[in-house]
């Protein structure tokens, strides 16, 4: 095994901007939180919450009717015609279902009324 020559320890200056950041966080984090907490805890904030989320709420609505028109105008399927296409799809493999059952009995009292008859001696 050679020998390795002892490493000298050598300190390089790396600069993290992460850790400049976080610390820059922390303090300012430190500073306004007193500020931020009492206002959050008001109902005067809780009623501005309310109002913007209805904002937001609103505007989505409006958001989702104009894309929903405008697919329309343009002749592609918007949402609720594709969900509505699934549900008539799921309808379609229900009643598929049924019928494939139906046509099983069916096909077993048709084979047993002809094992029935070939056992009796019928003619075949």
């Amino acid at each position: 095994m050679p020998n390795k020559p002892p490493q000298t320890e050598s300190k390089s200056f790396v600069l993290d901007p992460f850790v400049i950041v976080r610390k820059i966080y922390d303090t300012v984090e430190q500073l306004v939180e007193p500020a931020i907490e009492k206002l959050v805890t008001t109902k005067r904030f809780a009623k501005l919450n309310g109002k913007v989320m209805q904002v937001i709420l609103l505007s989505q609505r409006a958001t989702r009717e104009n894309v929903s028109s405008t697919l329309h105008l343009m002749n592609f399927p918007a949402r609720e015609d594709i969900v509505r296409l699934g549900e008539l799809t799921l309808q379609l493999e229900e009643k598929i279902d049924k019928l494939t059952d139906r046509i099983d009995q069916l096909e077993r009292r048709t084979a047993a009324t002809r094992g029935g008859q070939d056992g009796n001696g019928g003619a075949a």
